[in-house]
């Protein structure tokens, strides 16, 4: 007997979905990547992706109807997901909400915080044993709108779970943290319970779960107090910590002696809203786009500087000039080592102006590119972080639109330009100054190779970002290189491995703990 139209539209409905479910589950997918996030079909590039890169259609970050958020806060997880919070779902009253996406099945959890806080504009960043230190946030129950919290949260991956820790000396709102060489956290800025700046900095020590409020001398200096805080911050390999933006005066701040010192002060001026990034080789630092004014936001530039800090005197200089002025932009580092601007807009307000158009920003010749157009503006609470196979998540902005609870995958021009490097095996501890050995089949081809700090990053700030070029020697199917010297170069903690070849394709990352 014939099965009736029905039954064969079921069976064939049946035998399409079991193939589409076994592609995904092998996370195969119709754009030719290795990651399931991203899956839709990459937006066509005027035929050139291996030139201006291309971008996946945007997808919503919602863990069911009732669990959507908007990405403000990002962080690459060892374990393969991202961490997204935001500000507490008009359902969750004060409980941040969270969210989970899995870079390998592309499945969204909702770990939104278990008990009443709101970290909402608090600062981020990733420990050396992998959590996620998120200090200060709002506090709900005062009327002032920028009224910081003591409190200290961290999320556990190896869990999927929040605790509580030690609440910081300070209340803080829109402050500062970066990890020093030694593993400890230093927190600098954000605004008081009352609204006011912050002058003095504490640290943390995650071993011990207790924070140190540091000597006055550590206080940072008082040009450099802004409202719309966040000083964009590095870690130098001189031990010191850089104080580059938004202020035009750039400090160094020794936490031996926890004095600072001047250095030098930019050319263009106060960059309210500029990203900066420490560029491969860590000696460069560059500084990109920003405001004029800080509240209200004025108009944006497209000028960059860079500061290079192994001169006698490091003074800053102008490099070239985006094609496109822009605020509230992320600058991430690739897994090639160059620098792509992403998002971000022309001023007058924190959501005007969008640019769609991202560049990519070369170190070697200081000059930007003008990448392919995203579909999505992502201003003001934007984010943007370099994925373990070398694509940049871009979510977020509070743009009041539709698209608001959005990411988009964006896959640079080295993903179409051949087949990837593999790492067949590498160890998953590396030690300060010791040779270790990978694996790979592709050996002779590989003229690059680096350990890269898993993004963490709210408002077009990631204070830890950094790429760090490794000495190798090529043998035969192996690699043997040198870890990195000391925390002057690397503070402990995680890092993406990556290789590199010759026509510049970067392989999958391995993550790695250095210490």
């Amino acid at each position: 007997m014939r099965p009736s139209k029905v039954a064969f539209c079921l069976i064939l409905c049946l035998a399409l979905f079991s193939l589409a479910a076994a592609l995904y589950g092998r996370g195969r997918l119709l754009n030719g990547t290795d990651q399931p996030v991203g899956r839709q079909p990459l937006r066509p590039a005027n035929g050139q992706p291996n030139v201006i890169g291309a971008w996946s259609s945007p997808a919503t970050l919602c863990a069911s109807d009732q669990a959507c958020l908007v990405a403000a806060d990002a962080a690459v997880l060892s374990t393969g997901s991202v961490l997204l919070y935001y500000y507490p779902a008009p359902n969750y009253g004060t409980n941040s909400n969270a969210l989970l996406l899995n870079l390998g099945t592309g499945l969204i959890t909702d770990v939104t915080i278990p008990f009443a806080r709101n970290i909402f504009c608090s600062g981020i960043s990733i420990m050396p044993n992998g959590n996620v230190l998120v200090t200060g946030g709002i506090l709900e129950t005062s009327r002032l709108p920028d009224a910081g919290t003591v409190y200290t949260t961290i999320f556990q991956p190896s869990s999927s779970t929040w605790i509580s820790g030690a609440n910081m000396n300070y209340a803080r709102w829109y402050p500062s943290t970066v990890e020093l060489a030694d593993g400890s956290m230093l927190e600098l800025s954000g605004t008081d319970a009352n609204g006011a700046i912050v002058p003095s900095a504490e640290s943390y020590n995650y071993s011990t779960n207790a924070w140190t409020v540091l000597p006055a001398s550590a206080n940072m200096p008082s040009t450099t107090l802004h409202p719309t805080a966040y000083p964009r911050l590095a870690q130098l390999t001189s031990g010191s910590v850089l104080l580059a933006a938004p202020d035009a005066t750039s400090y160094s701040f020794n936490p031996s002696t926890n004095t600072w010192t001047y250095l030098a002060t930019n050319n263009y001026g106060n960059r309210f809203y500029g990203p900066d990034v420490l560029l491969p080789g860590l000696q460069t630092v560059l500084v990109a786009g920003g405001s004029n004014g800080e509240i209200p936001p004025g108009v944006a530039t497209n000028t960059a500087e860079v500061l290079n800090l192994s001169a006698s005197v490091p003074a800053w200089s102008y490099t070239g000039a985006m094609t496109y002025a822009r605020m509230n932009e992320n600058l991430v580092l690739l897994a090639d080592g160059t620098v792509l601007a992403v998002g971000g807009g022309g001023g007058d307000g924190p959501f005007l102006h969008p640019v769609l158009t991202p560049e990519l920003y070369n170190p070697q010749t200081g000059t930007w590119t003008v990448m392919a157009p995203q579909n999505v503006q992502r201003t003001y609470h934007s984010t943007a972080v370099l994925l373990p196979d070398g694509r940049v998540l871009s979510a977020g902005s509070n743009d009041r639109g539709s698209m608001q609870e959005t990411y988009e995958i964006f896959s640079p021009p080295y993903i179409f330009k051949g087949a990837r490097p593999k790492i067949t095996s590498a160890p998953s501890t590396l030690s300060y100054g010791a040779g270790f050995t990978i694996s790979t089949a592709d050996a002779a081809s590989i003229t690059r190779m680096a350990l890269i700090r898993p993004g963490a990053t709210t408002h077009a700030y990631d204070n830890d970002q950094r790429y760090v070029d490794l000495t190798f020697t090529i043998g035969s199917g192996q690699i043997t290189a040198t870890a990195p010297a000391s925390g002057n170069y690397a503070p402990p903690g995680y890092y993406m491995l990556v290789i590199v070849n010759s026509t510049g394709v970067p392989s999958l990352a391995r993550f790695v703990t250095l210490g």
